[in-house]
């Protein structure tokens, strides 16, 4: 079971605390404390009970778990008119389809307009009977259909699964991700000095030989151009390569013209870089 503090993403909080759910006449006070657990999941904490089973019963505060709450402030009202009549926008659910089933967007599809329509405006999220689900008046009622994507040969949900899938798409459709800023990545001129520094280097050390040695440089560009490198990185390979130039300098054969004196960062600032010339012993 995943525990406060396990998600570094947080849901934005205020659409979610205007939109209710509706249930229609629910059977089973046990599917309406599934239903509270289902809701307060996904931070929803708004139920409107149209004629309820009792949704009081002990199979209904089994069912909720620690979503009691919900079930104690629920909104019992006798017909549908009445629950939805202060909703600017009102959303019906339906399985079956037909010409007065007009259902054309899932959950995740419409969930960003429902979301900055509750910034502004009370809406209502309708879902119908476990038995027959909502009557054609009913859907009549509702500005927007939608259906849950199943599988066609049984997909039929129960009612706390329709409803914790629902509230699921909007509860995600509202996470805030935090995204880091992008690095500050090396410029062109950076990234040429450490080519130039990088390519005398291996000079020295004899890895550049034979008679096309940019085949191995021309590598080299499309290995560092792929890492994405910042000013910091570059600033590291180049106190490296000038330790290697240092120690070749001072460690050079008899009769090397070479220096045994450290090379100064401020090498690293010309664009053509330091030059150097082989020794052979």
């Amino acid at each position: 079971m995943m525990q406060a503090g396990d998600s570094c993403r947080q849901p934005a909080q205020a659409p979610l605390a205007n939109i209710r759910i509706v249930l229609v006449e629910p059977q089973h006070s046990g599917n309406i404390g599934a239903v509270a657990r289902a809701m307060k999941n996904m931070a929803f904490n708004r139920l409107t009970l149209v004629n309820p089973a009792d949704h009081l019963a002990m199979e209904a505060r089994m069912m909720a778990m620690h979503a009691f709450d919900i079930l104690q402030q629920a909104q019992i009202v006798p017909t549908l008119t009445q629950a939805v009549e202060d909703a600017g926008f009102v959303i019906g659910t339906t399985r079956r389809l037909g010409k007065a089933r007009q259902a054309q967007l899932s959950p995740r599809a419409i969930a960003p307009m429902l979301l900055e329509l509750a910034h502004a405006n009370p809406v209502a999220l309708v879902f119908g009977r476990e038995d027959r689900g909502l009557a054609n008046d009913e859907l009549e009622r509702c500005h927007e259909l939608i259906t849950i994507p199943a599988h066609p040969e049984f997909a039929s949900l129960n009612l706390a699964q329709a409803v914790l899938l629902v509230c699921y798409e909007l509860y995600v459709a509202t996470v805030t991700e935090s995204r880091p800023t992008p690095p500050e990545l090396a410029t062109v001129a950076e990234l040429e000095r450490l080519y130039t520094r990088l390519q005398a280097v291996l000079r020295r050390v004899g890895f550049l030989h034979g008679s096309n040695p940019d085949r191995m440089m021309r590598y080299f560009r499309r290995f560092f151009a792929r890492q994405g490198l910042r000013s910091r990185d570059v600033k590291i390979f180049l106190g490296v390569f000038r330790q290697i130039e240092w120690y070749l300098n001072r460690h050079a054969p008899a009769g090397c013209p070479a220096s045994a004196s450290r090379p100064s960062a401020a090498d690293d600032s010309s664009p053509a870089g330091p030059r150097y010339r082989p020794c052979q012993p």
